[in-house]
């Protein structure tokens, strides 16, 4: 009886794990740009066949790219946050709108001022993607930098 249940337990983890996507891997890098400045840069790597939004969706479509910076000691941020990469504008039909996103790779670009040496950022950023016949829920990716 045990072997059964663990046979049983086994099959249904392995098929729950199977049902899993993360068809968006996030990296995070920091670049100086002068003596006071440094570029903060999120960059998304999509699995073939999905995409991420970009930051101005209207509502009532998909959740857009959103940083929300909730830490910021020794520094502040300049500007809003930059896009680089193929922006692909197109009509809808899921959500019946003309939307922005990216395929394959974008990235998210931050201008950050420094105060003095040092300095913390912490936050998050918010993403949404899908493929065309499906999304997944929106995510949330914890980021920090250490100045």
């Amino acid at each position: 009886m045990r072997i059964l249940l663990l046979i049983t337990f086994t099959l249904l983890t392995t098929l729950m794990q199977a049902q899993i996507y993360e068809p968006v891997k996030w990296t995070f890098d920091t670049e100086k740009v002068d003596d006071n400045t440094l570029a903060v840069t999120f960059t998304a790597n999509v699995d073939e066949g999905w995409y991420v939004y970009a930051q101005d969706i209207e509502d009532g479509g998909p959740i857009p790219t959103e940083f929300t910076f909730e830490t910021l000691k020794g520094c502040a941020t300049s500007g809003k946050v930059q896009e680089v990469g193929k922006v692909i504008k197109k009509y809808d039909g899921m959500f019946a709108m003309d939307l922005k996103y990216y395929k394959n790779q974008v990235q998210f670009k931050q201008l950050i001022s420094l105060e003095g040496k040092g300095g913390l950022i912490e936050g998050y950023l918010t993403f949404m993607t899908c493929n065309g016949e499906k999304c997944l829920p929106p995510t949330d990716v914890d980021f920090k930098f250490e100045l």
